[in-house]
């Protein structure tokens, strides 16, 4: 096993462990910026000796400057099917890079997870960061720093016109896409989230499960983010996300506040139901864990369960995936054994 992917099985991320403004409804803020170096085709075009330039581009800066000190690169070459599995499930690459058939493919990242950055994936460059809560304007800070120290090394590919360019014309101009992780069980049980999401659409917004585009909704989660990157600045788009937000969290706490009045009983039975399915279950899947965990983190934030952090249910949600949990037991696993030591795993942290 690579040694920094042993690493990152066995830390956390900054995001996961530590409670965020609004954090009851939030799980994690997170902006993302496209970037591409001048004169280099895209990805998608180039060749592999220009991929390999792409990357050695940033060892040298990894290397060189004292900013990125600390900071880790994992080339995706050199990882098993089950490794890159896993980085997609810590939510440090997408699916488009896992999937993706070219060479010199990489992930640079620092030692708590709140700065990342995605090596020749649809850009040159995919920026990330992420922090815990409902905090847009200190991931912007971030990434922003970031992104401006990369680009006093390297030339990125932008014009007056169009801004920066990327692979994909939608995200062209600020190359940023903003988004947060909701938990909405309240909008759910109280069958009004079909209503709430088709309003944030109607408002410009992309709805997507927890690892973004073309991903299942489960364990009540939603990911919400800016569709439009050209043409407004990035603190327009962050400021226009954040009024969208707030108005789904009133919602969300509104519901909440009517089952408590209208349903509490049947509420703490559902989520003591759960609780008690996690920590008696011989076999469960990956989807069941995920709703039986939403509802025991809606236990948590309406009081119902009070020994419990949110930090052990967020990593639970994470290490129940399949390239998690294989990762963690050191061995490749039929669907059934995985069912069956997902089991053992989370009545192991819960009890």
């Amino acid at each position: 096993m690579d040694v920094n992917i042993r690493k990152l099985r066995d830390s956390t991320a900054y995001w996961m462990k530590k409670d965020g403004p609004l954090s009851h409804i939030i799980i994690s803020s997170r902006i993302r910026l496209a970037r591409n170096i001048k004169n280099i085709p895209f990805p998608f075009r180039a060749t592999d000796e220009q991929l390999l330039t792409v990357i050695e581009k940033v060892e040298k800066i990894l290397k060189e400057n004292k900013e990125f000190y600390g900071f880790q690169i994992i080339k995706l070459d050199n990882l098993s099917p089950v490794e890159i599995e896993f980085l997609v499930e810590k939510r440090l690459i997408s699916f488009t890079l896992a999937r993706f058939s070219k060479p010199y493919r990489g992930i640079l990242y620092n030692t708590d997870e709140t700065m990342s950055i995605m090596i020749n994936e649809e850009d040159h460059f995919r920026l990330q960061s992420m922090l815990p809560g409902f905090q847009l304007k200190k991931v912007w800070e971030i990434i922003n720093y970031y992104d401006d120290k990369i680009e006093k090394e390297i030339k990125y590919a932008f014009n007056e016109k169009e801004g920066f360019l990327t692979c994909c014309p939608t995200n062209a101009g600020t190359g940023l896409r903003a988004s947060v992780m909701l938990h909405l069980p309240g909008l759910i049980i109280s069958n009004k989230i079909s209503e709430s999401i088709n309003t944030i659409i109607k408002q410009g917004y992309a709805v997507r499960g927890f690892y973004g585009e073309g991903t299942e909704f489960q364990g009540n989660l939603f990911q919400i983010s800016n569709q439009v990157t050209l043409g407004l600045s990035e603190e327009d788009i962050i400021n226009r996300l954040e009024i969208s937000i707030k108005q789904l969290i009133e919602k969300e706490q509104k519901a909440r506040e009517k089952l408590i009045i209208q349903a509490k009983h049947k509420i703490e039975d559902q989520v003591m139901r759960s609780y008690g399915i996690l920590t008696n279950a011989k076999i469960i899947t990956t989807a069941e864990a995920l709703n039986l965990l939403s509802y025991v983190r809606f236990g948590i934030e309406m009081g119902i369960i009070a020994r419990i952090g949110y930090d052990v249910i967020n990593r639970l949600m994470l290490i129940v995936q399949p390239g998690y949990l294989q990762l963690i037991k050191g061995q490749n696993m039929k669907k059934m054994q995985r069912d069956t030591v997902r089991a053992e795993l989370i009545k192991e942290i819960l009890d």
